[in-house]
């Protein structure tokens, strides 16, 4: 029997012939060598490359060597290693492997779906979303045409399994649940680079009705914004502008001139027929609606998709030959202009709150301590009137209409103010008198003996005080005995029921000014003697300006210290800005200052928008709050 001797005169592993241990007298020769350890076939020799071995394993057809060539694929597809321009065989096996459960389910071959299918289907799919994250690669995968329907095949599938009723009704699948989910998420990663290619989509487009119909269905979140994502760009046109300049540089060619000439007759009707006008109203409403979340992924996600769809140049077909008409149709459309507004009244009350968004700004909410009030008495004369003012005839009409006690309370407000001096009060009958009076037309018959039915009736008089110290909450209800006067000392003390801390107003005011004023804060006020020889209204007029500048320059240096530069702005600010700006200037500026929507803006930030450029001066100096918006809101 033939004996196998090595090629070597000694082996990898040596030993000592003495059978002494310690001492090798090869190991000066063969260095690592000997010692009694065994080296592998191959040691030190870095053989076959990776992406051959790859290659190799993939056309082998052995299904262990093909798992272990794409499970290292994807491990290296974590680095921008492979360019499947320069590699197309490596791309076409990958794409092969992506598709062929899809293509067993269209077949409906259920039975040949395996677990090893599935599982080289997801290795590759996700390998490709790798790959597509490198601009060569992303070109390359979107100048496949077939690779496109094969997207669309196995979304459609995957979507109505999850998504669509009875889609899930194939009982052999059920085990691969989680296999699908995973490979939907990894489609849709897949798509959200190579949508940007896939440009001029008709309305009847399926990769962008299924996208925009599983959009609507969804509740995972990072679905939900990598699928709006792929819409977003779905909505890209053909720019005529590029190719325009390039055949002004020189790029084109007489022979292409005609069939140019013929495919831009083609291109126009193609833009009257753009998928961006098949999105619905509440469609876009959910889409809108989403702003309401405070996530700032989807927030920026959403606003990236209005800015495609309202700064889109595609044609609508009612506006084929304008393209800012057909902007302005998309633009009443999304804000439902024409019907309930919601969508408008959403965009209005957040644009704003994004516009600062995460912005180092200077909180103007902080409540600051309302400084005593110091007043000094020059003359013995009172301004204060000794009975409250009537009603302008339009002010009446609101407020006679009133329930009670809102009807009391707005009066009160609109007819007298709050007051810490001292010498403040009201009696409590004079206070009921003018009350009863101002509306006798409630309770005092007319010159037919009949009451007017029209209104509630007034509050009975005890209800009615007790409604003043709701109405101002530093008002206080006393009672007061009188000062005997010689020769009374034996009797009871008279009582004065008076109301301390409000004082009549010198005209009435309208109910806002009315309702604020009675509410705000307040702070101590003394009175001292002073110098009776002044003129009456007489300021020290250095003392204020001082006093004006000081707190100008408090406001200014606070915000000289937090300014706000535009390198501080990130893309959901810049995008809100955007829009609102877009708004404002073809809807606010239209309609006009006294138009519901105009109101509506005014509503949701008139509280909050002026404060805040009070304390923050450089949200106009920056142009991040234009000048322009404020008007809306004063």
């Amino acid at each position: 029997m033939p004996s196998l001797v090595p090629v070597s005169s000694s082996s990898r592993t040596t030993l000592s012939l003495s059978g002494a241990s310690g001492n090798n007298s090869y190991n000066n020769q063969y260095g690592v060598y000997g010692n009694g350890y065994v080296q592998s076939l191959g040691h030190n020799h870095r053989g076959i490359e990776d992406m051959k071995r790859i290659e190799m394993s993939l056309k082998s057809g052995i299904d262990s060597e093909i798992a272990w060539a794409l499970s290292s694929l994807t491990h290296m597809s974590i680095q921008p290693l492979i360019d499947l321009e320069q590699s197309p065989f490596l791309g076409n096996e990958l794409i092969k492997y992506f598709v062929k459960p899809y293509q067993l389910i269209q077949e409906k071959k259920f039975d040949l779906l395996t677990q090893d299918i599935l599982t080289f289907s997801l290795d590759s799919v996700l390998t490709l979303r790798n790959l597509s994250q490198d601009l060569p690669n992303q070109q390359w995968l979107s100048q496949i045409p077939s690779f496109k329907k094969n997207l669309i095949e196995s979304i459609k599938f995957l979507t109505n399994w999850f998504y669509q009723p009875g889609g899930n009704q194939i009982p052999q699948f059920e085990k691969y649940n989680n296999q699908f989910a995973e490979s939907l998420n990894y489609i849709v990663d897949l798509l959200e680079p190579l949508t940007c290619y896939y440009i001029d989509n008709s309305k009847n487009d399926t990769l962008f009705n299924i996208l925009l119909n599983t959009l609507m269905i969804t509740t995972d979140r990072n679905l939900f914004i990598n699928i709006l994502k792929c819409i977003s760009h779905l909505l890209i046109i053909w720019d005529k502008g590029a190719k325009a300049k390039a055949e002004e540089d020189g790029n084109g060619d007489d022979e292409d001139e005609d069939l140019a000439q013929e495919e831009e007759g083609e291109e126009e009707v193609k833009l009257t027929n753009n998928c961006i006008d098949s999105i619905s109203d509440s469609q876009l409403e959910t889409i809108i609606n989403t702003l309401l979340i405070a996530d700032s992924e989807m927030n920026n996600a959403v606003l990236d998709f209005l800015k495609m769809y309202l700064f889109s140049e595609a044609l609508h077909e009612k506006y084929s030959s304008s393209i800012k008409d057909s902007q302005r149709h998309r633009l009443r459309k999304l804000l439902q202009l024409n019907t309930s507004k919601a969508t408008f009244n959403t965009l209005m009350k957040q644009l704003p709150l994004l516009l600062v968004s995460d912005l180092p700004l200077n909180e103007p909410i902080e409540e600051q301590p309302v400084p005593s009030l110091n007043l000094t008495k020059r003359s013995q004369y009172s301004g204060v009137p000794t009975s409250a003012p009537e009603l302008t005839e339009e002010l009446y009409k609101i407020i006679v209409a009133f329930p009670e006690p809102l009807r009391a309370s707005t009066w009160l407000h609109c007819c007298y103010e709050a007051t810490m001096t001292e010498q403040a009060e009201v009696t409590q009958i004079s206070i009921w008198k003018a009350y009863e009076t101002q509306f006798q037309e409630i309770w005092k018959p007319n010159t037919e003996g009949t009451l007017n039915h029209n209104y509630k009736p007034l509050l009975p008089a005890v209800e009615f005080i007790k409604n003043v110290t709701k109405a101002f909450p530093y008002a206080e209800a006393k009672v007061v005995a009188l000062p005997q006067a010689p020769g009374e000392e034996n009797q009871a003390p008279k009582k004065k029921f008076i109301i301390k801390g409000i004082q009549p107003r010198q005209f009435p005011v309208s109910i806002d000014v009315g309702n604020y004023d009675a509410l705000k804060p307040m702070g101590e006020a003394t009175v001292t003697e002073g110098d009776e020889s002044l003129p009456i209204g007489h300021m020290d007029v250095k003392k204020f300006h001082h006093s004006l500048t000081s707190g100008v320059d408090n406001i200014l240096f606070a915000d000289s210290a937090n300014k706000i530069a535009k390198e501080s702005l990130n893309s959901i600010n810049e995008s809100s800005h955007d829009i609102l700006e877009y708004i404002i200037s073809e809807v606010l500026e239209v309609a006009g200052i006294e138009s519901k929507e105009s109101s509506i803006f005014r509503l949701y930030n008139k509280y909050w928008i002026p404060e805040l450029v009070y304390a923050n001066p450089s949200l106009l100096e920056k142009g991040i709050i234009e000048t322009t918006w404020l008007k809306y809101l004063l």
